[in-house]
C-alpha cells in the first residue's frame, strides 16, 4: 500500500472519532516507567490517546502517525488540555527516513518488519522500547486482523535487533492474544 493510499484509508478511519480515545494500559500501568519524564515517541499512536496520557504526566512527547486527521484530533485535543504535543505526519510503512532520537519509543497496534528492525535507531542508549502486537494465537478466537499483521509465538524479541528484554509476555489480554515487549535500547 502506498503512502497515499495508507493515509487515506486511516483518514477515512479517524473522521469518525471525535476524541482521543483512552491510552494504552500496558504503558500506563506498566512499572518500567521512568518517573523522571523524559522524551517519548508513540509510533502509529493513532489519535493520541496514549501521547496525550504521558504528556499529562509530564513527559516531551512526540506522536507519529500517517494519518493528518489522526494528528488533528491530537492536537486539538492538547490544546484543549494545554498539553505539549509534538506530532509527525509520516508513513512509518514507507522507506522514507524518520528524524528524531527519544528516549523512550511506544508502539502499539502496529506491526511492520522493517520499522521494527529499525526502531533501535530512534531509542537513545539505555532508552525503553514498549511493543504490544497480537500473535497469530489470536486467530483462534478473532479473524482480524490478518495474520499479515501478527507475530507468531515467540518471534517479536528477535524482530527488534539492539535492545535486551526487561519484560516479555505472550497471553490473552482482554480477549486478544499479544506479545507484550518491554526492552532496554543495548549501548553499543
Amino acid at each position: 500500500m502506498s503512502g497515499d493510499d495508507a493515509q487515506g484509508r486511516w483518514d477515512a478511519i479517524y473522521r469518525d472519532h471525535d476524541n482521543p480515545g483512552d491510552p494504552d494500559s500496558f504503558v500506563t500501568e506498566s512499572g518500567f516507567l521512568p518517573s523522571t519524564p523524559t522524551t517519548v515517541a508513540d509510533f502509529a499512536g493513532g489519535t493520541g490517546g496514549t501521547a496525550l496520557w504521558l504528556a499529562e504526566q509530564g513527559f516531551d512527547v512526540t506522536l507519529i502517525d500517517v494519518s493528518q486527521v489522526a494528528l488533528d484530533i491530537a492536537r486539538q485535543e492538547a490544546r484543549r488540555r494545554t498539553l505539549s504535543l509534538s506530532t509527525v505526519h509520516h508513513d512509518l510503512e514507507s522507506s522514507g527516513l524518520l528524524a528524531g532520537i527519544w528516549d523512550i519509543a511506544v508502539c502499539c497496534d502496529f506491526f511492520d518488519r522493517t520499522l521494527y528492525s529499525t526502531l533501535h535507531r530512534h531509542v537513545a542508549p539505555n532508552g525503553l522500547l514498549f511493543v504490544r502486537v497480537a500473535t497469530v494465537t489470536n486467530q483462534q478466537r478473532h479473524s482480524r486482523p490478518s495474520k499479515k499483521y501478527l507475530v507468531e509465538p515467540g518471534e517479536l524479541p528477535g524482530l527488534l535487533p539492539g535492545f535486551t528484554t526487561v519484560s516479555y509476555n505472550e497471553d490473552w489480554f482482554d480477549d486478544r492474544h499479544e506479545a507484550r515487549f518491554v526492552a532496554r535500547r543495548t549501548v553499543e
